[in-house]
């Protein structure tokens, strides 16, 4: 009763009696709309008059509510108020809906000639007759972005039959921990001359079709696919969301709250072998598919809808058709998508009212405004009812993407929209505080920053993940952490557990000798180079205790250090470039723009975004532009005494970007001189930077025809390198 209450409210009333020559007419100069020209740089898609796109949502509500086919003449009934017709008598009725209907991916048409969801179809496919891809990746550590693939393998099920292979090494283009060479058997030496994500995913998702996608721990693999194929400008992209075997062992496997793929192939009394490589991954999790899928069978599932309400803890139900998960096509104009912009911009969802609801931004407007078309609807709990409510969606087109993460950022400052979560509580995020200037620092949680001497790290987008680094940095470093006053300000105590457990050197005790008071200043400068990124042995020390504790089947220390692991990865994402996203970061950005033949220009300093110009790449113009923003840069002196609340999504922005971007090119990150005074070192940073954006783009090495395999002539070569080609345009964008 309420789904059909919502399409009633979305619907409206239908509309009077008109005459079929005045409604074909409508919808031919609609579809007309649809072949226009691309955005303006701000551009409002809406859905005023909603002549196309809300009789799309009538004819859906209708079939929806029936569930059955119905002839053209009574859905013409509904969405045009249209006069009763004999039946069985051709009308112009039958053209107009077919017209209308049929480019839209929503409908189907059967022999009968009536007219259908096309979801209909998806959802009644029967779980015997469907083909699904289990699959499985490997990779140099646990966060997409920052860690990057080295394998992926995939093998089709069919029935309950193993079908056709998929298996490729991948040159991650960076270090494989020892740790992880060690884990998977995979090495640097073994993907020196593998092709790279780029080469490799787009036959992946070939080989993937349109098949569901099955594997262990699903979000995983999915999340570092969907980031490469980000990365990579692969399109289409791949899903969002597959078919998690966790999910269903857990259902159907009694006492199986930890579900580790060992565990459940365990009771499932299945071989296990060549553990932590991909396709050997895949064909144990596929023969746990198998096994766990005839158990939801014997449950009641019938259809691949069944199985995904299985996957969402309700029972397979068998008292009805079940239909496909509804996606936002069944809301979206679907004419809004041919209008679209190709560049990098933001986007702003608009409810009946012209409130916006929704702020984000994209690389590629058009493909990730698309995306939303496919999303399932309820995909995740607080974007719930967002794409029900949208009624316009406006774009503007922007220069590049750190452009467009500013500006995101800016205007859900400003607009407050009621689906942006996190960028709105910029008031609250805290910061890790260590007192450097004290004889015995400690690392504690603050959201107050000034300059008073002590060092800062974040800022983090929660006290629980602060929470969880520190208590990462108690477990590795000998560091005291209690509040109390120490000698000789305070008399001496008794020490804590931790000096028992040689966690602390107590000095709470008494003063210290000498010795010991360099090694405790030796511990500070490890935490704080852990935390500014500059010691990544330490992380990966942690992961191989994570990795061995797992192999000993130690699985509760292994959760430990992964939850430890997880929530501080996600933190030191941005501090690689530089040491604390709040302390000096003085540099120059030239990034390619989306307008040709230009680049925008970034200055930094102090790590926020001092300039923003957009220049021609002519090399005179660019110079004059140059020497205005260095001197612009020596007028903006030393840095504000304390970082304001609003500042620091921008910081965290900018850091972040850096970091993804830092191994691009070393022709788009310059150091600004450290005086920038001095006229003579200003212009020659000023010709640095144009003879680098005008350099020649770097050959690729030759590859010995003796050194040649198969996969050789798909090696990524230089031209992967080129940030800024003659064109003014970046090659992998």
């Amino acid at each position: 009763m309420a789904s059909q209450a919502r399409a009633r409210r979305t619907t409206g009333q239908p509309a009077a009696d008109v005459d079929p020559a005045d409604a074909v007419a409508t919808a031919d100069a609609d579809a007309d709309a649809d072949t226009g020209a691309g955005a303006d740089t701000a551009t409002d898609y809406s859905t005023a008059p909603p002549a196309h796109g809300g009789l799309l949502l009538r004819a859906r509500d209708l079939l929806t509510q029936r569930n059955e086919p119905l002839p053209a003449a009574e859905l013409a009934r509904h969405i045009f108020g249209s006069a009763p017709l004999t039946p069985g008598l051709s009308s112009p009725w039958d053209r107009l809906v077919e017209q209308l209907l049929r480019p839209s991916p929503l409908f189907v048409q059967d022999d009968a000639g009536h007219w259908g969801l096309a979801a209909w179809s998806v959802a009644a496919r029967a779980l015997a007759e469907c083909e699904f891809v289990v699959l499985d990746v490997e990779t140099t550590g646990l966060a997409p972005g920052r860690h990057r693939l080295i394998e992926v393998g995939a093998v089709v099920v069919c029935g309950t039959e193993l079908g056709a292979n998929f298996s490729r090494l991948i040159n991650p283009e960076r270090h494989i921990p020892r740790f992880i060479t060690k884990f998977t058997g995979i090495s640097e030496r073994m993907v020196a001359r593998a092709p790279s994500a780029a080469s490799v995913l787009p036959r992946l998702r070939d080989f993937i079709a349109e098949r569901p996608i099955v594997g262990h721990n699903i979000g995983f693999d999915l999340g570092f696919l969907s980031y490469e194929a980000d990365r990579c400008g692969i399109a289409p992209a791949f899903p969002l969301e597959g078919v998690d075997t966790i999910a269903l062992a857990r259902r159907y496997l009694t006492g199986m709250r930890r579900a580790g793929l060992d565990r459940v192939a365990a009771a499932l009394h299945i071989p296990v072998r060549d553990r932590h490589r991909a396709l050997p991954d895949a064909h144990i999790t596929a023969r746990v598919f198998l096994l766990l899928l005839a158990r939801a069978r014997e449950e009641g599932c019938e259809t691949l809808q069944d199985l995904f309400r299985v996957l969402d803890g309700v029972a397979p139900s068998r008292s009805g058709p079940s239909h496909a998960r509804p996606t936002g096509t069944m809301y979206l104009n679907p004419a809004w998508r041919q209008r679209f912009p190709t560049t990098p911009g933001v986007y702003l969802m608009k409810d009946e009212h012209g409130e916006v609801i929704y702020v984000g931004k994209a690389k590629c407007l058009r493909d990730r405004l698309a995306s939303y078309y496919h999303q399932p609807l309820g995909y995740t709990r607080k974007m719930d009812g967002l794409l029900q409510s949208v009624r316009a969606i406006e774009t503007r087109q922007l220069g590049s993407e750190l452009e467009a993460l500013l500006v995101e950022s800016r205007l859900i400052k400003e607009l407050q929209p009621r689906y942006n979560v996190q960028l709105r509580n910029y008031e609250h995020y805290p910061f890790i505080k260590v007192d450097v200037q004290h004889p015995y620092p400690r690392f504690y949680a603050t959201r107050d920053v000034a300059a008073d001497g002590a060092r800062y790290f974040g800022p983090f987008r929660s006290g629980r993940i602060v929470d969880a680094t520190i208590e990462l940095i108690q477990k590795v470093f000998p560091i005291r952490t209690c509040t109390r006053s120490l000698p000789p300000q305070a008399p001496a105590s008794e020490p804590c557990l931790r000096y028992h457990l040689k966690r602390c050197p107590a000095p709470c005790r008494g003063e210290l000798d000498e010795g010991r008071q360099r090694a405790y200043r030796a511990a500070v400068e490890e935490a704080c180079a852990f935390l500014g990124g500059e010691r990544d042995d330490l992380l990966d020390r942690l992961k191989r205790e994570m990795f061995e504790a797992s192999t000993r089947q130690d699985y509760e220390r292994a959760a430990r250090l992964r939850d430890a692991l997880r929530g501080a990865d996600q933190v030191l994402l941005g501090q690689r470039l530089i040491t604390g996203a709040v302390e000096a970061n003085n540099l120059l950005i030239v990034y390619p723009s989306a307008e040709p033949e230009h680049v925008e220009m970034y200055l930094v300093r102090h790590g926020r975004l001092a300039r923003q110009r957009r220049t021609p790449i002519e090399p005179v113009t660019l110079a004059e532009e140059l020497r205005a923003l260095v001197s612009e840069a020596a007028a903006l002196g030393r840095p504000p005494e304390r970082v304001g609340k609003a500042e620091v999504d921008q910081i965290n922005i900018i850091a972040r970007w850096i970091h993804h971007h830092s191994e691009d090119d070393e022709r788009a990150f310059f150091r600004l001189p450290s005086d920038l005074a001095d006229a003579g070192e200003a212009e020659r940073f000023v010709e640095r930077v144009v003879q680098a954006v005008h350099a020649p783009p770097p050959m690729p090495d030759a590859m010995p025809d003796a050194m040649a395999d198969e996969e050789g002539d798909e090696h990524e070569g230089g031209e992967e390198a080129i940030l800024i080609p003659r064109t003014g345009r970046r090659g992998d964008e």
